[in-house]
């Protein structure tokens, strides 16, 4: 048994090895590429990876196609669930080609990053103001790889959680492009550590980014999500309750494909009560559901992949 689980540790181990040698070496050949073509060409790129994952991929366009239904099942025919499924793979093959472009056309900010237009910074700059730091609640709607480097140029101190996997050479060299606009990354393990981050930058008033909108099997609470139980992370509002800093809304939303708009929503506000355990869920159940708002008005921009109802382990 021993012999058989040291050779399973070092095949993985190749395999990470291997997987992160092409990734970094497509991400090399691609830069020179993605510096030479317009947001138009991009799109295009997009469109037809988009619409060869959908083709061929069968496991993930049933695996959209279910997610949708089971959301908009009483709303939406399944043609127009399909027509919806369709453009879902466009937008989920842009995100990644985005982060590259990025990278390609990252100076001078002007030639990409700041054409990004930004809506409702007197919000952001309302809630810093405040001193208690401000909590970015994102989710995987539309251009989010964006988001940290867009605030990042303008000039505040973001700090990103993000599960950099096995690819351990591409994530150095991934952020090491993020420090130069100003951006922290750190991993959610281990979780003490992660913790201790999060809230030394949040007493340091700086923003943290927080993707909430995936199922957390571990962890997680349930609360309604399209009429559904779905277990869901509570950091975001374990933070906002221990600091007291603002939980904002931030999304990049892609407008006709070639132009983007990062949008800074109203606080996300409960009224608290002496019981901080429910004001927990209170406050997860109301940010979710302000995530739910924004992905009923761009489903398209939304994944979809993940399996956000699916039942924690007993």
């Amino acid at each position: 048994m021993f012999r058989y689980s040291m050779g399973i540790t070092s095949f993985r181990k190749i395999k990470y090895g291997l997987g992160d040698f092409l990734a970094n070496t497509l991400l090399t050949f691609s830069i020179p590429i993605f510096r030479h073509l317009s947001p138009k060409g991009l799109a295009f790129l997009a469109k037809v990876m988009g619409t060869f994952v959908f083709t061929f991929f069968k496991k993930y366009r049933v695996r959209v196609i279910s997610n949708l239904s089971v959301a908009f099942g009483r709303e939406k025919e399944m043609g127009e669930m399909r027509r919806l499924a369709r453009e879902i793979f466009f937008h989920f093959t842009l995100t990644p080609l985005e982060s590259i472009y990025l990278i390609a056309n990252a100076l001078p900010f002007e030639r990409f990053i700041l054409k990004i237009k930004i809506k409702g910074k007197e919000h952001l700059d309302v809630a810093l103001a405040k001193k208690k730091g401000v909590i970015a609640l994102g989710a995987h709607l539309g251009a989010f790889t964006l988001l940290g480097t867009r605030l990042g140029v303008e000039g505040y101190p973001v700090n990103i959680i993000i599960n950099q996997g096995n690819f351990q050479k591409l994530w150095k060299r991934l952020n090491a492009f993020q420090e130069i606009v100003g951006q922290k990354i750190f991993s959610p393990k281990p979780t003490t550590t992660s913790i201790k981050k999060s809230l030394n930058c949040l007493h340091r008033n700086e923003i943290l980014y927080l993707v909430a909108d995936e199922q957390q099997r571990r962890g997680g609470i349930p609360v309604p999500f399209f009429g559904q139980t779905a277990f869901t992370p509570t950091g975001p509002a374990l933070f906002s309750i221990k600091t007291g800093a603002s939980i904002l809304p931030m999304y990049i939303l892609r407008e006709d494909r070639i132009r983007w708009t990062l949008i800074i929503g109203h606080p996300i506000e409960i009224e608290r009560t002496s019981d901080e355990r429910r004001d927990i869920e209170t406050l997860t159940a109301t940010f979710t559901k302000a995530i739910e708002e924004l992905i009923r008005q761009t489903p398209s921009q939304w994944t979809w992949l993940n399996r956000r109802w699916k039942l924690p382990p007993k």
